[in-house]
């Protein structure tokens, strides 16, 4: 090694030793650089510790059976009541509503014609279906969402029409009588009946706000009630990105249906370990 390649060897480590001294000084009586804060849970690691806590509280509770009415309530209506009707298509293609005679001609404007004559009858008691809603396959990715993340917490689902059926099929029960075979399900087969409704919301990610009401089917107790948009929490703020006007925050990215039904669900559970305790 040459005397010049000694000496810029030397020139160089005495350059570092003086900067890292002077780093030190520098820092000398300071505080430490503060961390950068960890990220906030994400929305599945939120979920899953909610079906986690409600997993233990539900436990507690003996898993009490769970009958979902999605976009469904139970209505007030005591029984099933129906409207008699008939009809009448007249020779000259018109369709109108007379009384019959009992030759099988009905009289029109003092005419007698020949009818063919049709009847029968029409519920009309309301069977709790709401008439709006998510557009079909939205509502089945939602209803999958809400549904899994039940199941994730341990929850006994119970379908509705299963269970209806096979109450039907009971010796004295009223088939005719759909209000009467659904409560008669309800008790025979549940604890808990969750009515999960819709009504639209231009704000909301969906379109809709969701409204869910938790109730015991014996005591007819309220144990919970939750309206949300099934937003999922805040992620944190926004990566800068290059906009526009110079750098700005990322916009967060809309959560899917899918999503939405688990928030859904997830603030439901939230809600029961509050009531449990």
């Amino acid at each position: 090694m040459s005397v010049t390649t000694k000496l810029s060897a030397a020139l160089g480590f005495a350059l570092l030793l003086a900067t890292g001294a002077a780093a030190q000084e520098y820092r000398q009586g300071m505080p430490e650089v503060l961390k950068a804060p960890p990220p906030p849970p994400s929305a599945g690691q939120v979920n899953a510790a909610t079906a986690s806590a409600f997993r233990s509280a539900y436990a507690r509770r003996k898993s009490p059976r769970m009958v979902i009415f999605w976009n469904r309530q139970l209505t007030d209506s005591l029984s099933t009541s129906y409207e008699e009707w008939s009809r009448y298509t007249l020779a000259d293609g018109r369709v109108i509503d007379k009384t019959q005679y009992y030759d099988g001609s009905t009289t029109v404007a003092g005419r007698g014609v020949e009818a063919e004559y049709r009847s029968g009858r029409t519920a009309v008691t309301a069977d709790g279906a709401r008439e709006t809603g998510l557009p079909e396959r939205a509502d089945w990715r939602a209803a999958q969402g809400f549904n899994r993340t039940m199941l994730s917490g341990g929850a006994r689902l119970i379908d509705r029409t299963l269970i209806m059926r096979s109450t039907a099929l009971n010796k004295g029960v009223d088939r005719g009588d759909a209000q009467s075979v659904e409560m008669s399900a309800l008790l025979g087969k549940a604890e808990l009946l969750v009515e999960v409704l819709q009504t639209p919301d231009d704000d909301a990610p969906s379109g809709y706000t969701f409204r869910v009401d938790v109730k015991d089917i014996r005591s007819g107790t309220l144990l919970a009630t939750v309206v949300t948009q099934g937003n999922p929490p805040p992620s944190g703020p926004g990566r800068f990105v290059a906009g526009p006007n110079g750098y700005q925050r990322e916009r967060p990215v809309p959560p899917s249906i899918d999503q939405v039904g688990a928030r859904v669900a997830a603030e439901v559970m939230q809600a029961l370990v509050a009531n449990w305790g």
